[in-house]
């Protein structure tokens, strides 16, 4: 999909193939973790399975991170460049969280899940109304303290930058990269992360 996007004409296009390859993203990913949190697809409002959940715990922690960063460098989250703008719906996090998902969250669950940190009883039985699978108190206690030390550990994505940072920091320095991207109307200047 990689030649794909290069290609793509428009937004619409772009968008597709984007959702095409997190598909088989989320497919690797189900077939990779342990018995008690195999699950086929990415299902979220309520999430159906404990590896959703986790994801989608992930992703909301992570988006206002981002948020947070956009704020700071003075970016209004509501404007964006691919995602939607609708009411409510911080879209410009939701276009620049894309990047650090696999990276941050992704490797994150897989390690709480293969390293059996989280265990299927850390999990409340299924919402029978919602069909939703949530972590109980304890489990939400551990994550997010999981998470937090996620994004204090350095990390050297960021190829413009010749000396680790934290992930928190590499978000504030990709923030700034756009922000300067936009300054000078110069799209190169903003360089996505490649994952090794």
């Amino acid at each position: 999909y990689v030649i794909k996007i290069m290609e793509a004409e428009t937004i619409e296009q772009l968008l597709g193939y984007e959702g095409n390859s997190a598909k088989l993203h989320f497919q690797s990913l189900g077939r990779m973790v342990k018995e008690d949190f195999k699950f086929n697809k990415r299902t979220r409002r309520p999430p159906k399975d404990k590896f959703n959940c986790l994801l989608s715990l992930g992703y909301t922690l992570l988006l206002y991170e981002i948020y947070t960063a956009i704020v700071n460098k003075g970016l209004n989250p509501y404007c964006s460049f691919l995602h939607k703008i609708r009411n409510g719906h911080p879209a410009l996090a939701s276009d620049l969280i894309e990047e650090w998902r696999p990276t941050i969250v992704d490797s994150l669950v897989m390690n709480l899940v293969q390293m059996k940190i989280i265990t299927a009883d850390h999990f409340l039985p299924k919402d029978e109304e919602s069909g939703g699978v949530f972590l109980t108190k304890e489990g939400l206690k551990i994550f997010i303290h999981k998470f937090e030390d996620r994004l204090k550990q350095h990390n050297s994505y960021l190829s413009y930058v010749d000396y680790p940072l934290s992930f928190r920091e590499s978000l504030q320095f990709q923030v700034g990269s756009l922000v300067k991207a936009i300054e000078e109307d110069d799209s190169n200047i903003y360089r996505a992360i490649l994952i090794r």
